[in-house]
Order: structure tokens, then C-alpha cells, then sequence
């Protein structure tokens, strides 16, 4: 049988196909409040809408927690007049800046957390993907470069002139980053291992290994850094997963400063886990797996086997660090109107509403 392996970092929409939009039921989307000047007070919580691929819908949604209301759905056209545009892959904050990284449209968007109107446009990327800030004045975006790239790399971002200062080649498919103290770590999607970067002199350090296909990562509160990996996907020439070379996901651990991770296999392959959140007191682990919410103490020596509660066709995940409640995007298709539902932390659904297209993620502010 002719096979192919293929990571995460490919867009979703491209795998899930239409099938995607009998998952859920439908609903009629909710009215559109749209302030003619967009004003965004702190208690706000962003959606990264990722929109349709290779259009110009992409969007970021503001709810006040405030009010319990969903404030503007298309909060960057209502505040610019104009698209975001092609992909919004991610969403980040540093002070009162925010950063969104649009994919497709090959660019870093920078706004005024304020007014949400835009402060720059950092252009010339090669697919963008996520983005973290190491200090007030340097900033590191993750960059596919192409699919069939054997190496991906990441950009540095001057934030005090919003350019490119220099580029750092990284592994393949390079996705979710963390900064922690003076040295950056970055998943390479593509392989399985963790890029070591020295922040202060932009030199790559080392690499990690981990898990085939890590995705995600997060530091819990006794300054371990913690990466989830999904495993490497196979598919057959008629591409449907080929469980026989699908390698299970994983999670791994490790001090920073190390080059050595201990790592835990999943029980099984027919799921992948992803999307790894971590709560306000930094204790407690979250991630997708097998059509619910998971959930992990940092503490604990053996995976959960049930989770916090179960949702199909999650696509994007956050918890509240205030709170801890949990947001859930949900994507039908890529068409039509995505959703948020929020949950308790017990599991229970507190309440949902409707965005704009492909919500994968949140930003609390």
C-alpha cells in the first residue's frame, strides 16, 4: 500500500473536508453589534477566527467578560475598514500591543489593544504561524517557509520598528513557541523534536526530543516546560489514516536549561492529542483527545482515562487564568458561522455563542 505521512501543522480544513459540517447541529447566527469605533476594555477575551482558506475573511471577535456578551464579531474590519485577511493562524499580547499572525497572507499584524486599529503590517513572511514576544523590543514568529520544505525557520521581529532584524533556521514545520527566562523553545511539527534558541544572542542552543509531531507547549508553575505531541499521521493513497504506520501522540516534560525530556506515550493512535492549555495557577494541564477535554495535574504520574467532559470537533481550546473557565471553538465548516462554548471547570456548559469562521483560539486580555 502506498503511503505519505503528514503532521498537523497542514490546515485542518484541507483534512476534514465537508464531512466537518454535519458535526454539529445549526443555529442561526446572532446579531452583529458593531460600535463604529471599536473600543476594547480590559475583562475581554479575544477569538482568533482563522476564516475560510484562501479568502480574505479572517477575524478576531471580542466577548467582555463583563457583560457575559459577545461585543463585536468582526472587531479588526469594524476598527480598520478593511479585511484582516487570509488565515489569522494565531493571536498574542505583549503590554498593550497585540500581534496576530495571518497565515496565508504571509504577514504580522500589529494593533493597539485599545482601539484595535492597526499600528503596523509586518510583510514578507514565509507562512507565519505563531508568535511570542521576549521582551518589549524583540519578537519571534515561527515560518513553514513551504510544505515541502525540509527546514522551517523563525523570524526575529524588532517590536520598536516592527521589522524583520533576522531569520533562525529551526526544524521542520516549526508551530507553537515559548519563551522562558533567556532561551525560546519551538516545536518542530514536522520531526520530533524541540529547537533551543538563546534569546539574547539569537543562537540555537541545541534540540530536545520528544515525541513525533509536537504541537503545543506550556510552562506549569515549578518552571518545567510541558509539550504535547500528536504523532505522526500516516495516510494511504486515498487519504485515510493508515493506522499500522500512525505513530500514538505524546507528552513530554523537561527543566529549562536540559536537553533531555521524559516522555508519555498515549494509550493509543486512533486519536491525536493537541491544542495543550494550561491553567491560571499553572497546575493543571488541558488538551483535546478523543472527542472530549482532558485534564491533567502536573503532579500526576499516569494519563487521565476519562475526560472533563466530551465535545466532538473541537478547534480551538483556552482556560480563563483568571477563572479557569473553559473556551471551546467549534468549526462546522469553513463556510459558515464557527462558535464558542464556554464550560465550568467541573465540565458543566455555561453558555455558547456565535463568531465568525474557523475560531482556534483565545487571547484573555
Amino acid at each position: 500500500m502506498k503511503s505519505f505521512s503528514a503532521f498537523s501543522s497542514v490546515p485542518a480544513r484541507l483534512v476534514l473536508g465537508a464531512a466537518a459540517a454535519f458535526s454539529l447541529l445549526a443555529c442561526d447566527p446572532d446579531p452583529d453589534v458593531e460600535p463604529a469605533e471599536p473600543i476594547v476594555e480590559t475583562k475581554t477575551v479575544f477569538v482568533v477566527n482563522e476564516g475560510s482558506f484562501l479568502q480574505t475573511n479572517a477575524e478576531i471577535s471580542s466577548f467582555s467578560k463583563a457583560t457575559n456578551a459577545l461585543v463585536n464579531r468582526s472587531l479588526f474590519n469594524a476598527a480598520n475598514n478593511r479585511p484582516l485577511g487570509d488565515v489569522a493562524q494565531n493571536m498574542a499580547v505583549r503590554d498593550s500591543t497585540g500581534y496576530i499572525v495571518v497565515n496565508n497572507s504571509n504577514k504580522l499584524e500589529v494593533v493597539n489593544l485599545r482601539t484595535f486599529r492597526s499600528l503596523a503590517t509586518i510583510t514578507g513572511l514565509k507562512l507565519p504561524r505563531y508568535f511570542a514576544a521576549a521582551s518589549s523590543e524583540k519578537g519571534y514568529v515561527t515560518e513553514t517557509i513551504s510544505y515541502a520544505a525540509a527546514a522551517g525557520q523563525v523570524s526575529v521581529i524588532n517590536l520598536k520598528t516592527n521589522t524583520v532584524s533576522k531569520t533562525i533556521a529551526v526544524g521542520k514545520q516549526p508551530e507553537r513557541l515559548l519563551v522562558v527566562g533567556n532561551r525560546l523553545y519551538v516545536t518542530n511539527n514536522g520531526g520530533s523534536t524541540v529547537t533551543v534558541i538563546n534569546t539574547e544572542t539569537d543562537a540555537v542552543e541545541g534540540t530536545i526530543t520528544v515525541g513525533d509531531a509536537p504541537n503545543s507547549l506550556v510552562l506549569d508553575r515549578n518552571n518545567r516546560v510541558w509539550v504535547l505531541s500528536s504523532g505522526r499521521v500516516v495516510y494511504d493513497a486515498s487519504y485515510n489514516i493508515d493506522y499500522t504506520l500512525t505513530s500514538k501522540g505524546s507528552l513530554s516534560s523537561f527543566t529549562p536549561g536540559s536537553l533531555t525530556a521524559s516522555t508519555r506515550i498515549f494509550s493509543t493512535n486512533q486519536s491525536q492529542p493537541g491544542r495543550l492549555s494550561i491553567n491560571g495557577s499553572r497546575d493543571q494541564l488541558y488538551y483535546t483527545f478523543q472527542g472530549g477535554v482532558y485534564r491533567l495535574s502536573i503532579n500526576d504520574n499516569d494519563l487521565p482515562a476519562t475526560p472533563v467532559f466530551r465535545r466532538r470537533n473541537i478547534y480551538g481550546l483556552g482556560i480563563d487564568p483568571q477563572d479557569n473557565t473553559i473556551y471551546t471553538g467549534l468549526a462546522p465548516s469553513f463556510s459558515t458561522a464557527g462558535k464558542v462554548v464556554r464550560y465550568r471547570n467541573t465540565g458543566a456548559a455555561i453558555d455558547s455563542f456565535n463568531v465568525n469562521i474557523g475560531p482556534n483560539g483565545f487571547v484573555f486580555y
